[in-house]
C-alpha cells in the first residue's frame, strides 16, 4: 500500500471511530476520579512498571483526591491510547510527544531531568558504538557496508538522532547498511554488538553508563564511534547533538487546573526521593523548547512529517480496489459522512480555538511560575519567618529560609516535623483546641506569643500571626508568619524597670510634697500637748504643796481637837492652791492630750502604710481603707482648699491587687483634684472652697471608684493627651508629667482594669476607675 494511500484509510478510520469515541472523549473533559499516567516502555512493560511504580506512589500521596493509574506502553500502542481517552498523561521520548503534539493536541508540562549535572541532563542524545578492537570502525563514514541494530524505528534517542547525523554525512542507513534491524529493547542492542552479531549499534546516551553501573558489561568492552568531545558539562559519551529530554505532557481533554497540580507535582520530586531513584533520574523541570525535535523530524520525513516523503500519486482503479466495500457502502453512508465532516470541521473549530486558548494559558503558566519563583524569592529575603503546615497531619510542607534560619532545621527536616516539635509549651490537644476557630471559620486570624525551640535546645520568645486560608481549588493550610521578639521583650522588661522606678520616684517626690503640710499637721497638736504638759506639771506642784499642807495640819494636836478648826483651814489651804481650778482643767487637759495622742498617731500610722515599699505579689486589699489613709496623708494640701465627701460602699470585698501602687494611683487623682480646684477658686484664699466627692460601689463583677472634682475641667484639645508620657498643664516645678502615665499603667496593664474620665470645661472632671473581681478573693 503506498503511503497516500496508507493516509486516506488513516483519515476514513479516523472520522468513523472519531463519531464513535465522541461521548468518551467528552465524558473525560472534566476531572477524571483516576489519573491515568501513560509511559513509553522502551525496556518492556515489566521493566517500565519496576522503573516508574514509585512515581505512581509518589502521585498519589501528592494528590489523594485523585486515584493514580501507571499505564506503560509500546511505540505502537501509545497514540491509539491516546485517541481513546484511556491515558490523561504521557511520559514519552520527544519524537513520540510531537507526534501527539502534532496530532492531538496534546502540550508540554514538564521536561525530564537525567542523571548528572543539574545544568545539562535535561537534554540527551544518541551514541554509535561498537565492540573494543573493531579498527576498522572509527568514524560514522566507516559504517557504511556494516551491519548495524538499534532499538526501535520510532525511538528518538536510540535511532531517529543518530539517522539525522548519517543522513547529514551521506549516508542512507536503509540502503548503505549490509543489515539494519531493530531488536526493541536498549540492551538487547548492546548485548547483540558485544556478542558480535552486528558491526555497531546505536544507543541513547547514558545507556552504556548505566550497564556498566548495573554490572552487565564492562566499560573496556565498547568502542563509541565519532565521539562528540565537548566543554560543556554533559556527563556521557555522545555521538550525536543533543536534544530536549522526554516530555511529560496533557491529553487535550484535560482541564488546566488538573494538569497545574500534577505539573506541580512532577515539579517537587526530589533527586533523593524513592520516586527519582527508581525511575533512575533527577526529577522534572519547567518544558524545554522542542523545536529542535520539529526540525529534526522534518529533516528526516517521518512522525508527523511523514507526508513529504514523494511517492507515486494513488490512481482510482487502485482506490476502488482497496475500498471497493467502502464504495458500495457509501452511498447508504453519505448522509451519515457528511454530518461527519461537518462534526469534524465545528470540532476543528473548537480545537483550533482551545489551542490558542492553550498557547495563550502556556504563557500564563510560564509567568505564573517566574512569579512563584519571585515570590518564594521574596519571602526567603524577608526578616520574619513564614511557616505552612497540613491541617490534618500538621507536618510542615513550606518554611521560608527566614524560618529555617531562626529555627536551625533544613527544609528536608522540618517537612517530617509538626509545631508541637518546636512549641515545648503546648499540648497536641491544646494545639488543636487553640486552632478549631480558624479551622471552623470562626475566626479570620489568630495572634499569640509563645517560644519556641530551635534544633540546638535553645529557646526564642516570638510572637505567631496565624491564618487558615484555602487557595481555589487547593487544599487547605494554615499559613503561620512568625516574628523574633526577643529585642521587643527586653525592651518591655527595660520599660517595665522605668515605670518601677518613675512609679518610686513619683511617690518619693509626693511624699515630699505632702512632708510640710504632715509635719504642719503633726504640729498642731504636739503644741497644745505641751501646752497641757505644761499645765498639769503647774498643777502638780500646786496639788503636791497642798497634800503636804495636809499632812502638817493633822499632824497639830490643837487642830486635831476641833472638827470646826480643821474645816476652815483646809477651806483656806484650798483657796491657796486654787483647788477648785484644778478641779475644771485637769480633766480637759487630759482629755485634750488623749486626743492630740490619737491624731498624731493616725497621722504616723497613714504616712507608715502610705510610704512602705509594698511588695512584688499582689495581696487582698481593702480599697475604702486604702482610700481613707489617702486622704489622711494629703489632709494638708485638701483641708484648706476643697471639703471631701465619702460614699463609700463598705461592703465592698477584698481586692487582690499591689496596695502600695494603687494607693499612689488615688494619691495622684487626688492631688490632681486638688490642683484644679486651686486653679479656679485661688487656693481658697477667699474662704471659698471647691467639692471633692470619692465614691466606691460595686457594679456586677467589678469595683468601680470615682474622684469628682469641682475644678475647672479638662480642655477637650488635650483630652487625647493626659495619659501621654511627660504631658503636662502645670507650670515648671509643679508636676512632672508622670502622675497619670503611672496610673494608666498600675491600673491597665498591672490590674488589668480600665480609667476613664468625663470632664465639663469650667465645671470639673470625674475620673472613673474599674477594676475587675475576677482574680479577687472573696469576689
Amino acid at each position: 500500500m503506498t503511503t497516500n494511500a496508507l493516509l486516506l484509510h488513516r483519515l476514513l478510520v479516523t472520522l468513523c471511530a472519531f463519531l464513535l469515541f465522541t461521548p468518551t472523549l467528552q465524558a473525560t473533559v472534566n476531572d477524571p476520579a483516576t489519573i491515568h499516567i501513560g509511559i513509553l516502555a522502551i525496556d518492556g512493560k515489566e521493566q517500565c512498571f519496576d522503573r516508574w511504580r514509585a512515581t505512581g506512589e509518589y502521585l498519589q500521596k501528592a494528590l489523594p483526591q485523585f486515584g493514580v493509574s501507571v499505564v506503560c506502553l509500546e511505540h505502537n500502542e501509545i497514540e491509539k491510547a491516546v485517541f481513546e481517552g484511556r491515558v490523561d498523561f504521557t511520559v514519552t521520548n520527544p519524537a513520540v510527544y510531537v507526534n501527539l503534539e502534532y496530532i492531538f493536541g496534546a502540550s508540554r508540562i514538564a521536561t525530564l531531568k537525567d542523571l548528572g549535572d543539574p545544568t545539562s541532563v535535561s537534554q540527551y542524545g544518541g551514541v554509535i558504538f561498537s565492540k573494543s578492537g573493531r579498527n576498522d570502525i572509527k568514524t560514522v563514514a566507516d559504517l557504511k557496508g556494516k551491519r548495524v541494530a538499534a532499538s526501535d524505528q520510532a525511538s528518538f534517542g536510540g535511532w531517529q538522532i543518530a539517522w539525522l547525523l548519517l543522513k547529514q554525512s551521506g549516508i542512507d542507513p536503509f540502503k548503505d547498511f549490509a543489515a539494519l534491524e531493530f531488536l526493541g529493547q536498549r540492551q538487547s542492542v548492546v548485548t547483540a554488538v558485544l556478542q558480535g552479531k552486528f558491526d555497531a549499534g546505536v544507543v541513547r546516551t547514558g545507556t552504556l553508563e548505566e550497564m556498566v553501573d548495573d554490572g552487565r558489561i564492562a566499560a573496556a568492552a565498547y568502542s563509541i564511534i565519532g565521539q562528540k568531545e565537548t566543554e560543556d558539562t554533559f556527563p556521557y559519551a555522545r555521538t550525536t547533538e543533543l536534544y530536549p529530554h522526554w516530555a511529560l505532557a496533557k491529553v487535550y481533554h484535560v482541564n488546566n487546573d488538573l494538569a497545574a497540580r500534577v505539573m506541580f507535582a512532577f515539579l517537587q520530586i526530589d533527586p533523593s526521593s524513592p520516586a527519582a531513584r527508581a525511575a533512575r533520574i533527577q526529577g522534572w523541570t519547567i518544558p524545554l523548547d522542542y523545536y529542535p525535535v520539529h526540525q529534526c523530524l522534518q529533516e528526516l520525513k517521518t512522525g508527523p512529517y511523514r507526508h513529504l516523503l514523494h511517492t507515486p500519486p494513488v490512481t482510482i482503479g487502485q482506490l476502488y480496489h482497496q475500498y471497493r466495500y467502502w464504495v458500495y457502502g457509501g452511498t447508504g453512508l453519505f448522509v451519515l459522512i457528511l454530518g461527519a465532516m461537518m462534526h469534524v470541521f465545528l470540532l476543528n473549530r473548537r480545537l483550533s480555538a482551545i489551542t490558542l486558548k492553550l498557547r495563550h494559558e502556556h504563557q500564563e503558566r510560564e509567568k505564573t511560575l517566574a512569579d512563584l519563583n519571585e515570590f518564594k524569592i521574596t519571602l526567603d529575603q524577608v526578616q520574619d519567618s513564614v511557616f505552612m503546615y497540613d491541617p490534618d497531619t500538621l507536618l510542615f510542607f513550606y518554611v521560608n529560609q527566614g524560618g529555617l534560619d531562626q529555627i536551625g532545621y533544613t527544609l528536608a527536616e522540618m517537612k517530617q516535623l509538626t509545631p508541637l516539635a518546636i512549641k515545648p509549651d503546648l499540648t497536641e490537644p491544646q494545639f488543636k483546641e487553640m486552632l478549631s476557630p480558624l479551622h471552623a471559620s470562626n475566626k479570620d486570624t489568630l495572634t499569640f506569643t509563645t517560644r519556641h525551640r530551635r534544633k540546638d535546645g535553645s529557646f526564642l520568645p516570638v510572637e505567631v500571626f496565624l491564618q487558615h486560608i484555602t487557595p481555589e481549588g487547593k487544599k487547605s493550610r494554615f499559613v503561620a508568619i512568625v516574628r523574633d521578639i526577643t529585642r521587643r521583650m527586653e525592651e518591655r522588661k527595660e520599660r517595665e524597670q522605668l515605670l518601677t522606678r518613675l512609679n518610686s520616684e513619683q511617690k518619693m517626690a509626693s511624699i515630699g510634697q505632702l512632708a510640710a503640710g504632715i509635719a504642719h499637721e503633726i504640729n498642731t497638736p504636739a503644741q497644745y500637748l505641751g501646752s497641757n504638759i505644761d499645765f498639769l506639771d503647774e498643777a502638780f506642784t500646786g496639788i503636791d504643796a497642798l497634800i503636804k499642807k495636809y499632812d502638817q495640819l493633822l499632824s497639830l494636836p490643837e487642830v486635831s481637837a476641833s472638827p470646826e478648826l480643821l474645816a476652815n483651814t483646809i477651806n483656806e489651804l484650798k483657796n491657796q492652791t486654787d483647788w477648785d481650778y484644778f478641779a475644771e482643767e485637769i480633766p480637759r487637759a487630759i482629755e485634750q492630750t488623749k486626743e492630740g495622742i490619737s491624731k498624731i498617731s493616725s497621722i504616723v500610722l497613714a504616712m507608715k502604710e502610705f510610704s512602705h515599699p509594698g511588695c512584688k505579689e499582689k495581696q487582698a486589699t481593702d480599697l475604702n481603707k486604702l482610700i481613707d489613709t489617702t486622704i489622711t496623708v494629703a489632709s494638708n494640701e485638701w483641708k484648706y482648699v476643697a471639703d471631701i465627701y465619702r460614699k463609700l460602699d463598705r461592703t465592698l470585698p477584698l481586692f487582690s491587687c499591689l496596695p502600695n501602687e494603687m494607693g499612689q494611683v488615688m494619691l495622684n487623682l487626688l492631688v490632681n483634684a486638688v490642683h484644679a480646684i486651686k486653679d479656679k477658686t485661688g487656693a481658697g484664699l477667699d474662704g471659698v472652697k471647691g467639692k471633692i466627692t470619692i465614691e466606691s460601689r460595686r457594679v456586677d463583677d467589678s469595683i468601680e471608684i470615682t474622684l469628682t472634682d469641682t475644678g475647672g475641667g479638662i480642655p477637650e484639645a488635650i483630652g487625647t493627651k493626659i495619659f501621654d508620657p511627660f504631658f503636662t498643664t502645670k507650670e515648671v516645678g509643679r508636676g512632672t508629667g508622670q502622675g497619670l502615665t503611672i496610673c494608666h499603667d498600675i491600673i491597665v496593664n498591672k490590674h488589668g482594669g480600665t480609667i476613664e474620665f468625663v470632664s465639663t470645661e469650667g465645671e470639673g472632671t470625674t475620673f472613673i476607675i474599674r477594676l475587675p473581681l475576677s482574680e479577687s478573693p472573696n469576689a
